[in-house]
């Protein structure tokens, strides 16, 4: 029989040690007459070979590969990936031990997407125990160029004079993913001697980031004028009817600017004119106008025109009046002898008002007095106009007998038949009936009182025909009457010195007795 028995000796061993053992193993050895064995790699027996020693590997593994290794920030790689992919370990024992790696420091790890260089330092050991060290530079790199996304041309207004950088930057979006500020180049700038000319100007411009990576583009500015004129001017006017304005002077009192065209002389183009043949009628009217520039821009404005009636009414008539206080005019009287007129408004005498009035309270008195007038269109334009009124006596003296001043001594009285005696007498009245009537008896009540008191009567005869009359009835002491007599006579000598004429006593109402 044969018995085989496999095994694999440990790289550190020195020695194998067998025990054979069997029954009756010794009569095999005798028979045989066995002296040696042999040992047999694998599992054919050969011919008898010399013993060899087992090799002693001391040898270290090595590290196939380059000492550096490029990735990009946007790969986001791991560094077991790239291990496992790019570096090997080999035995010339053991073969390819690259599973036996070790990472012993790593700069890369959190690192992956950071533009830069980071070491990884390994390691590997055999089955002999020999190590090996390596260090791996992982260089992380930004190889994409920045993004430029944006239009073929851009629109300028003229007015804005914007500069060539900041129109790029309003107009393109520039983005670079591990570059938060990358470089701007003009390359080519046909625009920023034009700024303020109209046309097409082309632009070229590139960015480039840190890691020189770089991407360019070319478009077109259009500067245009799309801006439309503007009025300086007022747009609103008063025209007032003592001066008033005509079409001609508000257009050319209008003025015009635009970003980009001279409209200092420009004309503008009237649309709807409301104003024309209204210019003496207060009243709001509406002009609209419009002026284009070059560019087709079009301004539409309106102009409001107020017509504003500034001119007073007329008030015509007399500016003065002279009469007699017994005339007693009324302010109804004075108004007619007015006329009113106005330029735009119909007036009467109807509109006729009072300001002032120092003469209805003084109808009846002598002296002079004014009364103001006044009259207010419908857009309150007043005019005002004073009378001077003078009021003179010209009414002759009226004579009395010594009958109508009525003197009563305190012995004696005065009464209504007293009074119908003396005009009989005097022939004032007819001799006839007559019914008696008091229209003012001061007199009576007072026949014990000395002084003047106003008797006035009314005498209705037969026929109906009614005659007043007013007595003055003096109630006197006898002894004053003297001392008035006496002073009586001396102001008559006085007064007929000086004037030459008969002396008068004034009584009321103007009224002379002699």
């Amino acid at each position: 029989d044969m018995i085989s028995c496999s095994f694999t000796t440990g790289s550190t061993e020195n020695y194998l040690y067998f025990e054979i053992s069997s029954s009756m193993l010794s009569l095999f050895y005798s028979y045989y007459e066995l002296q040696d064995f042999q040992l047999e790699e694998g599992g054919v027996r050969t011919s008898y070979e010399d013993y060899i020693p087992p090799f002693s590997d001391t040898t270290t593994p090595e590290f196939s590969g380059s000492g550096a290794y490029i990735t990009s920030y946007e790969t986001n790689e791991s560094i077991s990936s790239i291990i496992e992919n790019h570096i090997l370990a080999i035995d010339d024992i053991d073969g390819d031990i690259s599973s036996n790696i070790v990472i012993v420091s790593d700069a890369y790890t959190t690192n992956e997407q950071t533009v830069g260089e980071y070491d990884v330092l390994l390691s590997v050991s055999d089955n002999s125990g020999n190590e090996a060290f390596f260090t791996l530079t992982v260089m992380v790199k930004d190889e994409i160029p920045p993004v430029i996304t944006g239009p073929l041309s851009v629109t300028i207004s003229v007015g804005t004079t914007a500069i060539l950088t900041s129109i790029i930057n309003a107009s393109f979006n520039i983005y670079d993913e591990c570059d938060d500020t990358p470089s701007l180049n003009i390359l080519l700038d046909d625009y920023t001697e034009n700024m303020d000319v109209l046309g097409n100007y082309l632009v070229s411009f590139e960015v480039l980031d840190d890691s020189l990576n770089v991407t360019s583009k070319t478009f077109t500015i259009n500067v245009i004028d799309d801006s439309i004129p503007e009025m300086t001017s007022e747009s609103v006017f008063d025209s007032y009817l003592s001066s008033p304005m005509y079409l001609g002077d508000i257009i050319s009192s209008l003025s015009f600017v635009d970003d980009y065209d001279d409209l200092s002389s420009v004309t503008p183009t009237i649309i709807t004119n409301g104003f024309s043949g209204n210019e003496l009628t207060p009243g709001i009217f509406f002009i609209n106008i419009e002026v284009e520039d070059s560019s087709g821009n079009t301004l539409n404005e309106t102009l409001t025109i107020n017509v504003l009636d500034d001119i007073m009414p007329n008030i015509s008539g007399p500016v003065s009046y002279s009469g007699s206080y017994e005339t007693e005019q009324t302010i109804n009287d004075f108004i007619v002898m007015l006329s009113v007129s106005d330029n735009v408004d119909h007036l009467s005498n109807s509109d006729i008002y009072i300001i002032s009035d120092t003469y209805t309270n003084r109808l009846s008195e002598i002296g002079d007095f004014i009364i103001v007038f006044g009259v207010v269109d419908e857009s309150n334009n007043e005019r005002t106009h004073q009378l001077n009124i003078s009021l003179f006596d010209d009414i002759a003296p009226a004579i009395y007998v010594d009958n109508y001043v009525i003197t009563v001594n305190l012995s004696a009285t005065f009464n209504e038949e007293d009074a119908l005696k003396l005009l009989l007498n005097s022939q004032e009245l007819a001799t006839g009936n007559y019914v008696i009537t008091k229209l003012v008896d001061e007199y009576t009540g007072n026949e014990n009182n000395p002084g003047s008191y106003i008797y006035r009567l009314a005498f209705k005869d037969e026929t109906g025909t009614t005659f007043e009359k007013e007595f003055l009835v003096k109630v006197i002491d006898a002894n004053v009457l003297n001392y008035e007599k006496d002073l009586l006579l001396r102001n008559i000598v006085v007064y007929s010195s000086i004037f030459g004429c008969i002396a008068y006593i004034i009584t009321k109402r103007k009224k002379i007795i002699v």
